[in-house]
């Protein structure tokens, strides 16, 4: 059964949606929807990498306001190669760039 978005559906509830459609049409089961979002080790953490997970957790909520079981993974790319040393830290952490 397709559930259609109706009145002030946001865009996550458009997405979410279209996911759940997308999962029925080519017949996968619908136990859980998987949502995932990374972040790189490289650098500080900002509000612009956090956004990625903002995003997904969002969309993991939509599912599961829509009916549906949703587990949001979340996973930190920690082998992301140092390429240089970001401002406010050590120079000594110049030793293990490429490393």
């Amino acid at each position: 059964m397709k559930r259609e978005i109706i009145g002030k559906g946001t865009w996550i509830d458009k997405i979410a949606s279209s996911i759940i459609n997308r999962e029925i049409d080519i017949g996968r089961p619908l136990k859980f929807l998987s949502v995932e979002s990374g972040l790189g080790a490289s650098g500080f953490p900002h509000i612009g990498s956090l956004g990625d997970a903002v995003r997904a957790y969002g969309v993991s909520l939509a599912i599961k306001n829509l009916g549906y079981d949703s587990k949001l993974i979340a996973y930190s790319d920690d082998l992301d190669g140092l390429r240089k040393i970001p401002s406010g830290l050590p120079e000594w952490l110049v030793d293990y760039i490429g490393k």
